[in-house]
């Protein structure tokens, strides 16, 4: 399953892979697929939530925070209700509970930030 994740920071350019990423990518393995790539700057409405995220739980997710987007004026990316971007944090085997998001790309000039 691919994974992607992101890093916040300064600058322009993407970060530099741990240097234990790089030397397991040499041994092959799930490591050699490992890349670092860079993303616009982009405005994202998000929606925290702890239920289980089963299908169900996360498109109802979905629905409401286009919902209060929609209330407080604000305008999802055209074709995003095509699809749930949905993030989850924190150790899949972890003894607490993991958090979980769901997010939408809001239009340049959709939003006041």
């Amino acid at each position: 399953w691919p994974l992607q994740f992101a890093m916040p920071g300064e600058g322009k350019e993407a970060p530099k892979p741990p240097s234990a990423a790089v030397e397991k990518a040499g041994g092959g393995g799930q490591w050699r697929s490992i890349s670092l790539t860079e993303q616009p700057q982009r405005v994202v409405a998000i929606r925290a939530f702890e239920d289980a995220a089963m299908g169900p739980v996360v498109r109802n997710c979905d629905r409401e925070l286009r919902a209060l987007l929609k209330r407080d004026g604000l305008t999802p990316v055209k074709g995003s209700e095509e699809f749930v971007v949905f993030t989850q944090y924190d150790a899949v085997h972890s003894m607490g509970k993991r958090r979980s998001e769901v997010w939408i790309d809001l239009e340049d000039g959709g939003h006041p930030f």
